[in-house]
């Protein structure tokens, strides 16, 4: 029997970069200023990446990304013309590959949901003082905006380490959320990374009133993100990072690892860690690491979104009920 392959695509949103909004610095890690702005462009030839490779997984969409504004009633500094050819380009050639999931409403500071105003505090900061009866209307408002936006979701995505802190509310939320916005009782969520741990896979998270709710954790480290710590983009900077995950001959790396202790490759990256500064190194590696999967696995691993890992794990929910939640500790 296969197993599901997946790749987890944190952080995107229409033409602004939230890394560099929520940025303290505005510098990468070795000092280089961080792009407020990907051109669409680059969506085009990740598109081309995914649609070559056959790569499925989860793409996010954050609704109102860095506070601002909103895909439903504009964002700013972004033409009407990027914003709706970015959000055409996603339903038409990203959703049909990719689960659609809010991640939270800004991915920087929390919002007055009354007034749309931006809070004092980051959404992870907001989120670790809340219950279910804050978090609902929150999540609710995310769904809802990429719903206006045309996007059929039943997951959500968590910035940074959010809801950590409030786990059991933090999931009971998500749950109430998705089935409020759009009428569904089961649901998944990203939040967990477990690396290293033999036997990882999803699991049932939360079972309340004949809903569900499924974790599915990341079981690779981000090798793109090494792409923003230094400026390299030659063929062996691209190839020593994808050998981290699988090498070419398709007998090592952390995907193999991964395999062979009976868990399953949930591959993590990030939409500024592929862009790369605009050098595209990152989704280099991401079309090298799928060409090796595509060579030497597909007789062991099958490429999913989000949803069909969902679909999988309830149809044999006593399977995926051991947890693999891990304690959360604060930088």
């Amino acid at each position: 029997m296969k197993v599901p392959i997946c790749l987890i695509i944190d952080d995107p949103a229409p033409v602004v970069s939230v890394w560099y909004a929520h940025s303290r610095t505005g510098l990468t890690p070795d000092g280089r200023p961080i792009p407020p702005r990907y051109p669409n462009s680059y969506l085009m030839d990740f598109c081309d990446v995914i649609e070559k490779r056959g790569i499925k997984g989860k793409f996010s969409l954050v609704p109102m990304p860095g506070n601002y504004g909103d895909i439903v009633n504009g964002i700013e500094g972004v033409s009407d013309e990027e914003l709706n050819e970015w959000l055409d380009t996603v339903k038409e050639r990203v959703a049909p590959r990719f689960s659609i999931a809010p991640e939270l409403l800004t991915h920087n500071k929390a919002v007055d949901l009354e007034t749309n105003e931006a809070l004092p505090m980051r959404e992870n900061e907001w989120v670790a003082t809340q219950d279910r009866t804050t978090l609902t209307p929150y999540i609710s408002k995310a769904l809802s905006l990429l719903k206006e936006a045309g996007f059929d979701c039943c997951g959500v995505n968590s910035p940074w380490t959010t809801g950590w802190e409030v786990i059991d509310e933090y999931a009971a939320a998500i749950s109430q959320a998705i089935y409020d916005v759009y009428g569904k009782k089961n649901a998944w969520y990203y939040l967990h990374n477990k690396r290293n741990t033999p036997n990882v896979k999803p699991w049932i998270d939360y079972e309340e009133d004949g809903r569900t709710l499924v974790s599915i954790p990341a079981t690779t480290f981000d090798e793109t993100w090494k792409t923003l710590e230094n400026a390299r983009d030659d063929d062996e900077f691209i190839n020593e990072l994808a050998d981290n995950l699988i090498t070419k001959d398709g007998k090592s790396g952390d995907l193999i690892k991964v395999i062979e202790t009976g868990g399953y490759p949930v591959i993590l990256t990030h939409w500024q860690a592929m862009y790369s500064n605009g050098a595209y190194t990152g989704l280099k590696i991401i079309d090298e690491v799928a060409k090796r999967v595509n060579e030497h696995l597909l007789d062991k691993v099958e490429w999913m979104t989000a949803e069909e890992i969902m679909e999988m794990v309830l149809k044999n929910k006593d399977e995926y009920r051991v947890s693999f939640r891990m304690e959360y500790k604060k930088a």
